[in-house]
C-alpha cells in the first residue's frame, strides 16, 4: 500500500528526486527513473507472490527466490526514499511548493523499505529453518 502511495505521489504530483540538468522540467532526472522503476516493480512482483500464497503455491519460500527479491525491493526502496528526502530537505526554487508532497513520498519510501525489510528477516527465517528433506533408502 504504502509504495503505491508513494508511486502516487511521484506520478500525480508530479515530483522529482533530484533538480532535473536540463530546461525542460518534464525530463526526469536518473534518479527519477531508478525509482519509478523500483516502485513499478514492487507493484507488479509484490502481487504477484502474493497471488501465489494464496492459490498454495507455498514452495517459493522454501528457494532463495523471495528472499532475493525482498532484500533487493528492501535496499532499493531504502536508497530511493535516501535520494528523495536528501533533495526534499532543501528543495531549489521551483520545487519549493511541493516540499510537503515530496517529504511524504520519501516517508512512504522507509514505511515501504521497512516492510520489506521484515518480509526478508521472515522469508530467511522460512528459508533457513525449513526441514531439511533426507534421502533414507532404509524403509
Amino acid at each position: 500500500v504504502s509504495v503505491s502511495v508513494a508511486l502516487g505521489l511521484f506520478r500525480g504530483v508530479p515530483l522529482t528526486l533530484g533538480d532535473p540538468q536540463h530546461d525542460s522540467l518534464s525530463v526526469g532526472t536518473d534518479a527519477d527513473f531508478f525509482a519509478g522503476g523500483v516502485m513499478v516493480a514492487a507493484m507488479l512482483i509484490t502481487p504477484l507472490l502474493f497471488v501465489f500464497y494464496v492459490t498454495g503455491v507455498v514452495h517459493i519460500q522454501q528457494t532463495i527466490l523471495e528472499l532475493a527479491i525482498n532484500f533487493l525491493f528492501f535496499s532499493f526502496l531504502f536508497i530511493s526514499a535516501s535520494v528523495s528526502m536528501s533533495f526534499w530537505h532543501q528543495p531549489t526554487y521551483y520545487w519549493k511548493d511541493y516540499k510537503a508532497a515530496g517529504i511524504s513520498m520519501g516517508v512512504f519510501l522507509y514505511i515501504s523499505s521497512a516492510a520489506y525489510l521484515v518480509d526478508t528477516v521472515l522469508a530467511s527465517k522460512n528459508y533457513c529453518c525449513q526441514p531439511k528433506q533426507t534421502n533414507d533408502s532404509t524403509a
